[in-house]
């Protein structure tokens, strides 16, 4: 199969392909199938994920290195990691998402429209579009406008050979658009002629074996701390260090654009910048991820005037950030004194009480 996506965060659309083969375990609570697939990132081989029944086993060529998990010791991790993986979902999940259901004929929030018949890579088809009718609540901070799906159904076996997903949605004063479309160049029912691929036999050579390890996340930096050093450019080139902010009230808010509770922050921040910037507050954005030119034109949209800085990978690391939005305000003499990871309904409250407080 073939995947394109485009994501919230990016102009352009990424592609990558698999190879795959399936066989189903009526008895298997995690994946109900055993799997092999081989991964490929512009038509390099980047690696492969194997699930036996008995062990889930990832492997990357960045690396050479090839994890294990048994799924008498880590059933649980292992199907936290099932929807992490690209697989053809028609054919794989029990429900045959993202394709609908009887009930889903008779539900007023979807929308048919048969498209007509087309040739797709020699097969002829059905060509179905399927609309949802966005459902919003009044208050929410994100309002979907699109939800599309389309269907090309084979004609000679009724198998889904391509379907494509699209959503527009809309979220302080930002229209977004993701799309994916996933398409099926070769498959064969039926017919798994080497049971071996289904084993860890059939891992290559070249990987080297080791025993799944749990990561877990840094501990932000607590309070009192003194403020990890750091230096970078904002989106106007200019060189903005924690060090020439001394005597300041700084707020730093690490970020990234297509991260939801981020967005829901940045009017927060905005507003906090306004109100307290003439007073010595310094509200500091740094994007790890992010381009310089999406960047520009996404924050132009949001309104955002307080300084945003790029290239933050380094600083994300030193200050542990491991979810985002991480938020730290850092007192006149470089010392910690707010963290929180994420955005809630009472943080601007409880940032604004403690401006007042230290400024």
């Amino acid at each position: 199969m073939t995947k394109y996506t485009k994501l919230i965060s990016t102009t352009d659309t990424s592609t990558s392909s698999f190879t795959c083969y399936f066989k189903k375990l009526k008895e298997d609570t995690l994946f109900q199938m055993a799997f092999h697939y081989k991964a490929y990132w512009k038509n390099e081989y980047t690696g492969n994920v194997m699930y036996t029944g008995n062990d889930f086993v990832t492997s990357s060529t960045r690396d050479s290195m090839a994890t294990i998990m048994s799924t008498s010791m880590w059933a649980q991790e292992i199907k936290s990691h099932a929807r992490n993986y690209k697989f053809y979902s028609p054919l794989i999940t029990r429900k045959s998402i993202p394709l609908l259901h009887d009930a889903d004929f008779i539900n007023n929030r979807h929308v048919f429209k048969y498209i007509g018949e087309e040739n797709l890579n020699g097969a002829g088809c059905y060509h179905i579009r399927v609309n949802d009718v966005p459902e919003n609540d009044s208050t929410a901070a994100m309002k979907t406008l699109r939800v599309e799906y389309d269907y090309w159904i084979k004609k000679e076996d009724s198998v889904p050979i391509q379907y494509s997903i699209a959503f527009d949605m809309v979220m302080n004063k930002d229209t977004i658009h993701q799309y994916e479309k996933n398409v099926l160049n070769k498959y064969e029912l039926n017919n798994l002629q080497d049971e071996n691929i289904l084993t860890l036999n059939s891992i290559p050579a070249f990987y080297r074996m080791k025993e799944y390890v749990p990561f877990k996340n840094p501990e932000p930096i607590s309070k009192d701390s003194i403020a990890p050093a750091w230096e970078l450019s904002s989106l106007t080139d200019e060189k903005i260090s924690l060090k020439n902010l001394k005597g300041k009230l700084v707020l730093i808010d690490f970020f990234y654009k297509s991260c939801y509770p981020c967005r829901l922050a940045i009017p927060a921040l905005q507003s906090l910048s306004e109100k307290y910037k003439s007073k010595g507050l310094q509200v500091i954005g740094i994007d790890p991820y992010d381009k310089k030119e999406e960047l520009i034109h996404f924050l132009s949209k949001q309104g955002v005037t307080y300084s945003v800085l790029l290239n933050g990978k380094d600083a994300a690391k030193d200050y542990r950030v491991s979810g985002y939005p991480t938020m730290y305000l850092i007192d006149k003499t470089g010392k910690i004194i707010f963290v929180q990871v994420g955005y809630g309904k009472d943080t601007e409250h409880i940032l604004d009480e403690l401006i007042k407080k230290n400024l």
